[in-house]
Parts: C-alpha cells; structure tokens; sequence
C-alpha cells in the first residue's frame, strides 16, 4: 500500500476524529458522571492508533496507546474523572494533533516526555493506589493476541492444532479509507496464523470502488472467539464471518456499501472551479459574436451557454461546505479562553447548516477567531463583575449565520459590558484619530477606528489580545473576500460583530454599470435595487447629498466625480443603483446600466495608492477589461 496515497486521507480522518475528541471531552466536563463520552473518545483514539499504525506512523499511534490506556481505566472505573484528569486528556488531544499534522506532512514531532509520563501514571494510578483488580476481558486478550499470538490461547485452555478457516469482513459502509483499514485487519489475522487467497486482490484495496468486502484463508490453531473479536477490534469492521464462506448482501446492501459519497482533494475542486471560470469568460465571448451571426451559430451559442451554466452549478455546488465545520473549533477555543481568563462563558452556535464556498470559509477562520477572543477578553466581563451588575454570573456568547439575500451574515454576539465608545474616543484624540470637536462616535466611525493598525484600549497586552491587530486582521481579510465587517454595541448589554460575505468568490452575478466611458461591475449581492435619478428627490443630511426614494433619505456617490471622468458629456438620464450593506444604503448615481452578467473574479495585485471602493477585476464578454466596484467602501 502506498503511504503517500493514503497520507491525505489519514490526514483528514484523523482531524475529524480529533475534533470530536474535543467535543466529547468538553461534554464530559460540563457532566463528568455521563459515561458516553468517555466511549466515544476511546473508539476515536483507538482508530487513530490503527490507522497510524498501519501508515508506519509510529510516534502517533505510541501517544494514541498511552492514551487509549487512560481512556480504558477511566471507562473501566478504575480512574475518577477529575478536572486535572480531563485537563490531562485536553493536552493529549492537542499533541495527537500536533504529531498528526507533523507526520502527515512528512517531518518529525518529538512527543513531549512529561506528557506520555503523565498519562502512563494516570492510566497506572488505580493500581498504584490499591485500587481493585479486574482479570483481562476477552476483549484485553483478544488485542494483545493481535501483537503476540501466543496469547491468543487463554490460560488453563489447551493449545489445538491449527485449522484452515474461511474469513470474512465486511467493512462498515459509508467508512473512508476502506482500503487502509481492510489492510489492518489482515495484519491481525497474520498475528495468528498464515493468511492466503486474498479477494480483492491487495492492490484492488487501493482503488476508489472497494466495497469494503475482503475474504481470506486464515491458518490458526486460536479459539474463533479470540480471532473474532481481535478482527472486529479493528477500525470500522462491521461484522466478521468465520468457517464457511461469508453469505453475501443482497445487491442493494453491497450498492450502499460502496457508498454514494467519495473524499475528493480541494485542490482538484478549486482547479475545477479555475477552469469553469475560464470556460465562463469565454461562453460569454462566444454568446457576444454569435448574437448577430447565423441563426444556427446562435442557437449553438445558447445550447453551449447553457451547459456551461449547469456545469458552473455543479462545481459550485460541490465546493459548498456547512459553516458548522469553520464552528466546530470555538467551543475548543472559548473553553481554554474561559480558563485562561478567568471566566465562565457559555457557548451557542446557530444556522450551522448554512453553506458557503469551501475557499470563503476557510479564509473566515482567522477573522472569526480574531473577532471570538477580543468577545472573551474584551466584551465579557468576569464573574463577579458581572453579578455586581445584576447579571449572571456565565457570559454567554453566540455565534450565527443566516442566508440574506446573496450573502451570508455571521455574527458574533455577547451580552457583556459593550464597548466604552467614551474610552475609544478619548484614546483616539490623544493618537490624533479623531478631531477634538467630536462628542460621539457613530458605528461606522467606531469600526473604523477600532480598525486602525495598532489602536487598542487595552491597559496591558496578554496572550490572548491587546495588541490592536484583532479588528484590523478581520476587517482586512473580510474585505479582500468583496464582504464587509459592521459592528454594533450598547453599554452594558453587549456587542455584535457582523461578517457579511457572498456565497462564492469565483463567479459572482454583476450589474453592469457605466461611468465616464468606462463600465464597472457591482456584484450583485450588495444591490437593493436600481431607480432613476430624481433631481426634485435630492436632500442632505449631515453637510452630503442625499436622495428620497420611498420616504427614506438615502446618501448620494455619483460615479463620474468618484472617478474624475471628464472625457465624456453627462448623460440626461442618471440610473440609480441602490446598494445595501446591512443597514446602511447608498444610491450610486451611474451614466448608464448595461445588464447583468456573470463575471470571474481575477487575481487582483491591487497597485499602492488605489482607491478603497474598487475591489478587483474581471473580463467582460467583448474581451475588455473592467474594474469591480466594492460596495461596502461605497456605503
């Protein structure tokens, strides 16, 4: 079996095992007398240990024994479940997961030797202490048998002569990785005897289409309950047959066993996605010649683009990805945060379901985290504080996603102390952020000067922020994804932070608009709306023009003058595109408006000195270049 084939996919699993280890060990804290987490986390470290060490990844499976030893105590009551304990099984999550990414991507991690030494005492200390004795299960000799096969005949039962019997495994269907873990389960038969007449063949374990189902000859002079259950110790087995050939599944049984999903690698995806991108680019080229041309020629041109449009769907579609999995490390991150600071924080997740592009999501980790710890740190207060101030004792923090309109808005909320916009203002006079005749800030001047390189309220810096980079960080990234970051606070009740985001980053819908003789593309997710400019509508507000459109004032930018366009005459007729970024709106006064198409968005190396509202580049239909507008700069 070749270990880079397979290095991938014990990457993944292993990471999906680890995470729920984190979510079984903080159910465990919060109710150390439940007795299901402590089972799931054994089976999960147990598979870790198996595939490890059938990938010749020695060092993992090592720490995977030693805790899967602990675990063992603790599910057999001979170790309590104490908070230090838990902690202990907190830290070797954690180096699982550092030796885990390290082996994986081929270079050595030292496994720290107070951690191994502490786990070896904890698993030993019921013993140690006079705890009871239990004699080994069935269970205890049947994987010891796996390793030394002259254990697999219990004591006071006389050896037998060997027997040649017809195995057969089925693999649980839905498993991944079937063709690694069909490869542990003959290294277990091989422990007690010899193995022949393998089906499938070893190389067909290889392949994407194995079932799951392996037959074998096994010569063994071992009891078959001992063989049993050392093979059905193995990861994700599902049932083993022993003696006569193993019956098969009815034929629907063996489709399922195949499974209806496979693992395929992002890279492939997003190479994929490049290409329909190009694809895109040229259908609309292709549908622009072909609008004049030969009815036939049209007709083609139509039939092509719509093709194109449903494999666009599909690779999209593909590349979607629940929200849930990006969730999935906070309630890790904001248990350790508590500890650290000293608070006691609730954590509530919300619209997990939602889907967004893989690519978006995965760039979201980092703001989100930067947005989660200054909530902890910042917004929270600790609990005596928080009962001086008639509230409970436990913050509560909340993160939620909902679909709007082409976007998706994350939020991260808390019902701490708010931010002391008096504190912000006075630190951001004394920088020379904010002219001194101020009295307020607004949210849109807070977010820009919370958002300023370096500027912090915090009186010291910790591990966990007051740094000032947190805002900055997440407003940043946020916006080079064509998202936007609001914030909204009230002292004494809390903060809520708003990520807005579009569904993909790869092809979005456009409207055309044009400025100046020049066009320029709006993504189409931030468009409210598109009305005609009314010169007996306009207004001010706050010194700037402004626009009634439905009984509410709506500020004006007029493209031609954000751009400087003096080359060609102002057109009559002045279309309106109402953008709307959560609660804030702009009407962008435009020459003319051209349509609507999908673009691809282009790798954009934005220039020094360029303007905020423009957001990136794409290739229109006719060939020609134009300039993506980015709203949230606008409103």
């Amino acid at each position: 079996m070749s270990a880079p084939k397979y290095a991938a996919l014990f990457l993944a699993e292993s990471r999906e095992h680890l995470a729920g280890c984190d979510r079984l060990l903080l159910a465990w804290e919060r109710d150390p007398a439940d007795t299901e987490p402590v089972h799931g986390l054994f089976r999960a470290v147990h598979n870790i240990k198996g595939m490890a060490a059938t990938m010749g990844y020695g060092s993992v499976a090592d720490l995977a024994h030693r805790t899967e030893n602990l675990l063992d105590a603790l599910r057999g009551g001979l170790v309590l479940p104490t908070p230090d304990g838990i902690q202990l099984l907190f830290s070797a999550v954690d180096a699982l997961r550092a030796t885990v990414e390290a082996v994986a991507a081929g270079e050595a991690e030292a496994v720290p030797a107070a951690l191994t030494a502490a786990l070896d005492a904890a698993a030993a200390g019921a013993a140690l202490g006079g705890g009871p004795t239990v004699p080994p299960t069935r269970r205890r000799r049947a994987e010891s048998a796996a390793i030394d096969p002259s254990s697999a005949v219990a004591p006071g039962r006389r050896p037998v002569r060997p027997a040649v019997r017809a195995v057969g495994v089925v693999i649980r269907a839905g498993a991944s990785m079937r063709g690694a873990r069909a490869v542990v389960v003959l290294k277990r038969a091989e422990a007690f005897g010899r193995v022949s007449g393998v089906e499938p063949s070893l190389a067909s374990l290889e392949r994407e289409d194995f079932d799951g189902r392996l037959t074998f000859r096994l010569e063994s002079a071992a009891p078959d309950d001992v063989i049993d259950e050392a093979l059905r110790a193995a990861a994700d087995v599902q049932s083993v047959t022993l003696g006569a050939a193993p019956e098969l599944a009815p034929a629907a049984d063996r489709i399922d066993a195949r499974g209806q999903y496979i693992r395929v690698e992002l890279a492939r995806l997003n190479a994929m996605m490049k290409q329909v991108g190009e694809l895109t680019v040229a259908r609309n080229r292709l549908v622009e010649l072909a609008r004049d041309a030969d009815p036939a020629l049209a007709e083609t041109a139509a039939r092509i683009s719509r093709l194109v449009s449903d494999l666009q769907g599909e690779v999209l579609a593909s590349r979607m990805t629940p929200v849930g999995e990006a969730f999935e490390r906070f309630p890790r991150l904001v248990r350790d945060l508590a500890r650290d600071l000293g608070k006691r924080i609730s954590l509530e997740l919300e619209g997990e379901e939602i889907e967004l592009d893989r690519a978006v999501l995965d760039e979201l980790a980092e703001p989100l985290m930067h947005l989660v710890r200054n909530a902890a740190d910042h917004g929270l207060e600790r609990p005596d504080a928080r009962e001086a101030a008639g509230k409970p004792a436990e913050g509560c923090l909340r993160i939620s996603a909902a679909r709007e309109r082409r976007t998706v808005a994350i939020r991260v909320s808390d019902d701490g102390c708010g931010i002391d916009r008096a504190a912000v203002l006075a630190r951001a006079k004394r920088d020379g952020l904010a002219d001194a005749v101020v009295e307020t800030l607004t949210d849109e001047v807070l977010l820009k000067v919370l958002a300023r390189p370096g500027f912090s309220t915090a009186r010291q810096v910790t591990d966990v922020s007051g740094r000032g980079v947190g805002v900055e960080v997440a407003l940043a990234r946020v916006r080079s994804l064509g998202g936007t970051l609001d914030v909204h606070s009230e002292a004494g009740r809390g903060t809520t932070w708003t990520v807005r985001v579009p569904l993909t980053l790869a092809i979005v819908r456009a409207l055309l608009a044009e400025a100046g003789g020049e066009r320029y593309a709006v993504p189409l997710a931030f468009v409210s709306e598109t009305v005609e400019f009314d010169p007996g509508a306009v207004t001010a507000i706050r010194q700037r023009e402004a626009l009634v459109v439905r009984e509410r004032v709506i500020p004006t930018v007029h493209l031609r003058d954000l751009v400087a366009a003096t080359a060609v005459a102002r057109a009559p007729r002045r279309p309106t595109i109402i953008l709307e970024v959560g609660e804030r709106r702009t009407a962008l006064v435009v020459d003319a408006l051209l349509g609507q198409q999908d673009i691809v968005i282009e790798p954009f190396d934005a220039p020094r000195g360029l303007p905020a509202y423009l957001g990136g580049a794409t290739i229109l239909a006719d060939g020609a270049p134009a300039l993506i507008l980015d709203a949230a700069a606008l409103v």
